[in-house]
């Protein structure tokens, strides 16, 4: 008889806990998702007020998201989510460190030798490397407009 009480017991604790939402972003017909849990970063933007938020995700409703401590936007307000991505960003800060690097290590190594502080080789090699990362610098984000080919999506069930 204990027994069949402790197991009643488990089950009603283990049925009244609530879920933790997910916001998903999916493009329909592919298999590319992007899932945005509490505590994520997230940038958006919204239609009404054509304001651009970042900040971490503090809370999911069911039609309704938290950008921060006070920015609360309905999901049919959205007219993108931007998504990041790591490794360009990574490539582009280690270029441009590169190229500002060796510029001001052959300078100094010249100023040292008294020779020819600014040779024109070394101006050309640092700023083909600093250009580069700017070039590189803009594809670490990605700008995503829900509409016929991307939802968003509130999911009660945790994903990760």
């Amino acid at each position: 008889m204990k027994k069949l009480i402790l197991v009643c017991l488990v089950i009603v604790q283990c049925t009244a806990g609530f879920g933790q939402k997910t916001l998903l972003l999916e493009k329909m017909g592919t298999l590319k998702r992007y899932f945005f849990d509490l505590g994520d970063v997230i940038k958006i933007r919204t239609k009404s007020q054509n304001h651009t938020l970042k900040n971490y995700l503090w809370n999911i409703d069911d039609s309704t998201i938290t950008i921060g401590p006070r920015n609360k936007v309905n999901l049919s307000d959205i007219s993108a989510v931007y998504k990041n991505y790591h490794f360009p960003s990574l490539i582009a800060r280690f270029i441009f460190i590169a190229g500002a690097g060796y510029f001001v290590l052959d300078s100094f190594n010249n100023l040292i030798n008294r020779e020819q502080v600014f040779v024109p080789r070394t101006m050309i090699i640092s700023a083909s490397l600093i250009c580069v990362s700017a070039v590189i610098f803009p594809f670490h984000q990605q700008k995503i407009k829900p509409g016929l080919r991307w939802k968003l999506k509130i999911m009660d069930v945790p994903i990760r």
